[in-house]
């Protein structure tokens, strides 16, 4: 894994080195133009608040919800055959942007689901509190989080179930005490890799949000539509905050994972 971990390092790295200096030093500028404006336009700045406080609500909403529809879907998959679980599996290849496409196409006012069926109950598309990017999110993540679920539930899982019920155990129990701890490790893990994708993505609230508030990743787009040397150094401390995110969120899922396992 050495190799691997050393390229993913030096590119994670360089990109956080890069827009470091990009939030610090002007395009174009010497190191001795170098201050910390875009980070004081950025805190000062209430569509960055707005932005930050939207990207944690949807994020933290579309996590719980794909994380609890994944796990239903694996207990529902679970013994099937291999067909059942390819079709239970086949939103998870689709790209987000196909996906985000199509709800557009369906169930934008005007659309087909609107023609065919009349008006929907809900607007889903550029809704202010971004429903259809958390259901994006959902209809393509439950099923990944389902596929690292139903891992680990394999026949060793069952007997010790079966184990269990021999005991006495009913089926909350068995839940609490068998089914649980060898869930629970690819449950946090996935739902961490879900959070974090949710943080920094770009192109579901581009296409299916709101045009306010924005997300983090949109925010930073935005930012450079207008005054291009700040906007660069505005969006990059953006980019940044929500990189800060992701891997605070990483971090917590290896100190659970490592708990889990007695580490």
């Amino acid at each position: 894994m050495v190799p691997a971990l050393g390229l993913l390092a030096v590119f994670y790295a360089g990109a956080l080195v890069g827009a470091l200096r990009v939030s610090f030093l002007p395009l174009g500028g010497n190191i001795g133009d170098a201050s910390p404006a875009a980070w004081q336009a950025l805190f000062s700045d209430p569509a960055f608040v707005d932005a930050l406080v939207f990207t944690l609500r949807i994020t933290a909403v579309s996590t719980v919800l794909a994380a609890v529809g994944g796990v239903l879907l694996a207990l529902a998959l679970r013994g099937r055959g291999t067909g059942i679980r390819v079709i239970g599996a086949l939103p998870v290849p689709v790209p987000h942007l196909i996906v985000a496409t199509s709800a557009v196409l369906w169930l934008a006012p005007g659309g087909l689901a609107d023609r065919l069926l009349g008006a929907l109950p809900l607007d889903l598309i550029r809704d202010s509190g971004g429903i259809g990017v958390i259901a994006v999110y959902v209809y393509k993540e439950a099923p990944f989080i389902a596929l690292l679920v139903l891992a680990t539930m394999g026949q060793s899982l069952r007997g010790r179930e079966e184990a269990a019920m021999v005991f006495g155990a009913g089926g909350l129990q068995r839940a609490a005490w068998v089914l649980w701890p060898a869930i629970r490790t690819p449950l946090v893990l996935g739902s961490v890799i879900v959070a974090a994708f949710a943080i920094g993505a770009f192109e579901v609230p581009l296409t299916v949000g709101p045009n306010y508030p924005p997300t983090l990743a949109t925010y930073a787009f935005e930012s450079t539509q207008g005054d291009v040397i700040a906007g660069e150094g505005r969006a990059a401390a953006a980019l940044l905050v929500s990189g800060v995110l992701a891997t605070a969120l990483a971090a917590v899922a290896v100190r659970l994972a490592r708990s889990v396992e007695g580490g």
